[in-house]
């Protein structure tokens, strides 16, 4: 088997960089906002000079992107246990939702970084795409599991793109009570039984 070459150390060294900058540009992002976190002002709380967060990125756009890949991926690793230890569509509705707000309290940097980006309309082009891509990927899979459990007969009927909306908004609120200070129970428990009660078969509209 062969050995680690000086590529695969350099590799890993500037993976490692990238890593950091990410950290600390969602750090500045969160406390700061997106207009006011500048490279310059990214660098310096890594620690280093602005030509090697240059080096390591193209430009700003490309790190806010990759703070915006790095928070859903975060979200996914997190969330990934919890519905892989689930088996029907009710089950894994109730995990997505108590996964998202625990999510939230254990993440609260990384969270508030992604609702400034998400708030601030400027944002370039690729970074729209990112967050667009993952939010969309992050509905759709919700969306199958809402269809999946109407199929199977476990959700009444309704309107499966309202209901992620729905849901969407209700995680939503949740996220500004915890950035606002709130604590994540009660607020999962009573999502998960008002969402639980209203998709419920054999309720009726």
């Amino acid at each position: 088997m062969p050995g680690r070459t000086a590529d695969d150390g350099a590799s890993f060294i500037q993976a490692a960089r990238r890593k950091q900058l990410v950290e600390c540009a969602i750090e500045v992002i969160a406390e700061v906002g997106l207009a006011r976190a500048s490279t310059v002002r990214i660098a310096r709380r890594a620690g280093v000079s602005r030509g090697v967060l240059t080096y390591h990125f193209r430009d700003r756009a490309e790190l806010v992107e990759q703070v915006v890949q790095s928070v859903y991926d975060l979200g996914a690793e997190a969330l990934a246990p919890k519905l892989a230890r689930v088996s029907t569509p009710r089950e894994s509705v109730l995990a997505f939702i108590g996964g998202s707000v625990e999510l939230y309290a254990a993440q609260p940097t990384a969270m508030a970084a992604l609702t400034e980006i998400y708030a601030d309309a400027r944002a370039a082009d690729g970074v729209s795409r990112a967050r667009h891509r993952r939010h969309g990927q992050e509905m759709a899979e919700l969306a199958d599991t809402l269809r999946a459990g109407q199929a199977q007969g476990q959700f009444r009927a309704f309107d499966v793109d309202v209901m992620c909306s729905t849901i969407r908004s209700a995680l939503d609120g949740a996220l500004a009570h915890i950035l606002g200070g709130g604590r994540a129970e009660p607020y999962t428990t009573e999502l998960q039984a008002i969402f639980d009660a209203a998709t419920a078969a054999g309720v009726t509209r």
